[in-house]
């Protein structure tokens, strides 16, 4: 279960947790819902989420990752929310699962659990890279995207994992890059010139070849453009400022999951 105050250290200490950004899609929303995990656990999950759930309410969710993690179903009740504290500390809820003795033995406890091992595991022979296509006008954010990518993944911690980032300043010039490489995830604003994001995420979509890639929007827009967003095709929403840690470990542990799974 994800921290919360009035529990005691023991009881947050009951099951393994860890810090990962997955997808939550409510498989009964009226609206373009689309949040996501700052952490879970085989007991429960943290949801950051501005939506206004009542304790006690029921929600009936999977997560999931673009491209790396196939939806997971889950059950659970909504012990306890988190108002806004900071960009880093947004608004949330704290979720229980239902049937915890089932949830623990099913796939989200064993993928827990391999998060847990890849950090230790033993460099694989061969490196796995994932690539990454930024489309974002504003250079300071391209820079800090790159530097950040470059740092964090200096640092090896899930082995066998690589990121490589390639950029562009507009969807036009994205497009283009689309028509000759290929990616396994496309990270974007909405608000560009020449060729905005919805246009460029429409563009993707309409594809024969390009319609699967995973499409994450990064924007200072609130719920209208989330909504707009997910509506042309994207698969997850964010708001700015990027979380480009999480992110960016989540890919990486992912890639390192997948991996020791096959093995």
């Amino acid at each position: 279960m994800p921290d919360d105050d009035s529990k005691s250290g023991a009881e947050r200490r009951k099951f393994p947790r860890a810090d990962i950004m997955l997808k939550v899609q409510y498989r009964h929303a009226k609206d373009f819902l689309a949040d996501y995990t700052e952490n879970i656990s085989a007991g429960g999950v943290f949801i950051a989420t501005e939506e206004q759930f009542e304790k006690g309410t029921e929600l009936d969710f999977e997560v999931s990752f673009p491209g790396l993690l196939d939806p997971i179903p889950l059950k659970g009740v909504v012990k306890w929310f988190r108002p806004a504290r900071s960009a880093e500390e947004p608004a949330g809820i704290g979720i229980q699962f239902a049937a915890e003795e089932a949830v623990s033995k099913g796939p989200l406890a064993q993928l827990v659990t391999r998060l847990e091992e890849t950090g230790s595991q033993k460099p694989a022979e061969a490196e796995v890279t994932f690539r990454v296509l930024l489309v974002e006008d504003n250079v300071v954010v391209r820079d800090m995207f790159r530097y950040g990518i470059q740092k964090l993944t200096a640092r090896k911690k899930f082995p066998g994992t690589s990121l490589q980032v390639e950029e562009a300043e507009n969807g036009k010039q994205a497009w283009d890059i689309m028509k000759r490489k290929m990616f396994d995830l496309l990270v974007l604003d909405l608000y560009m010139p020449v060729m905005d994001g919805r246009q460029l995420i429409e563009h993707v979509r309409s594809d024969d070849k390009l319609k699967d890639i995973p499409i994450i929007v990064v924007s200072s827009g609130g719920k209208e453009d989330r909504e707009a967003a997910l509506a042309a095709g994207a698969d997850l929403f964010l708001a700015k400022p990027i979380k480009l840690k999480e992110m960016v470990e989540t890919v990486e542990a992912l890639i390192a999951s997948n991996r020791k799974s096959a093995a």
